[in-house]
C-alpha cells in the first residue's frame, strides 16, 4: 500500500492512526498541499488535489471516511468498528460530524495562526467565532464520555476521525476546552495512551 499525505495535514492522520491500528504496511509518499500548482501527477489519481490518497494494488481510494471503512471491511481485525449494527451507524454518524462539523470551525480559529497565502480572510470576530464553534462541539461530545471511555462504548473509527483534531488543541491555545470538560479530557488521555497514535504523532514544528 501506499499513502499521499502530509506530516503537517490533519486529515490523514485519521488514516494513518487505522493503518497503525491494524498493524499494515505502507509506503509514504508525502505531498506538497503548501503548493498552488498541485502536482500533475499527483491529480491523475485525484482530480481535487486533496490528501489522503490511498493507494492498494489496483485501487486508488480518496476521501478519508472512504478509506477508513475500505480499511475495515478489508482488514477487519483488530476491528475498529462496533459489533451492532446501532453503533455501528452511530459511530459513522460521529464520524461525518468530525468531517463535516468540525473542519469550518477549525479553519476560523487556525486563520490567523497560518501563512497568509494559505489563511482564508479572517477578523477577530470570525476568529473568536471558530473557538465558541469548537466549544460548542465539545459540548456536544462530553455527554458522549461522562460514563464512557469511547465515543461509542468501544474504541473506534469515530474515535479516530476526532482524534487529529483534539489531540492538537493544546497547540493551538485551546488546550484549556479540553481541560474544562472532564469526559474529554479523560478521553484525550486515552487516545494518547494509544500506541497507534504515539507512533503517528504529528510533529510539532516544521
Amino acid at each position: 500500500m501506499k499513502l499521499h499525505w502530509h506530516p503537517f495535514s490533519i486529515i490523514p492522520w485519521r488514516v494513518r492512526i487505522a493503518l497503525h491500528e491494524k498493524n499494515l504496511s505502507y509506503d509514504d509518499v508525502i505531498v506538497d498541499v503548501f503548493s498552488n500548482q498541485p502536482d500533475a501527477a499527483f491529480r491523475d489519481i485525484n482530480p481535487f488535489a486533496q490528501i489522503p490518497v490511498l493507494e492498494d494494488g489496483g485501487l486508488i481510494l480518496a476521501e478519508s471516511l472512504a478509506i477508513l471503512e475500505y480499511l475495515e471491511e478489508k482488514y477487519p481485525s483488530p476491528a475498529l468498528m462496533p459489533g451492532t449494527i446501532e453503533k455501528r451507524a452511530t459511530a459513522r454518524k460521529l464520524m461525518c460530524w468530525g468531517t463535516d462539523y468540525w473542519p469550518p470551525a477549525w479553519k476560523k480559529w487556525m486563520a490567523p495562526r497560518l501563512p497568509k497565502s494559505d489563511a482564508d480572510p479572517w477578523t477577530d470576530e470570525s476568529v473568536d467565532e471558530g473557538r465558541k464553534e469548537i466549544a460548542a462541539h465539545l459540548d456536544i461530545l462530553e455527554p458522549l464520555l461522562a460514563n464512557a471511555d469511547w465515543l461509542v462504548g468501544e474504541y473506534s473509527l469515530a474515535d479516530i476521525c476526532y482524534a487529529p483534531f483534539v489531540l492538537v488543541l493544546d497547540r493551538v491555545e485551546l488546550g484549556e476546552e479540553i481541560e474544562n470538560r472532564r469526559g474529554v479530557a479523560g478521553w484525550v488521555s486515552r487516545l494518547l495512551e494509544r500506541r497507534a497514535i504515539q507512533e503517528t504523532m504529528m510533529p510539532l514544528t516544521g
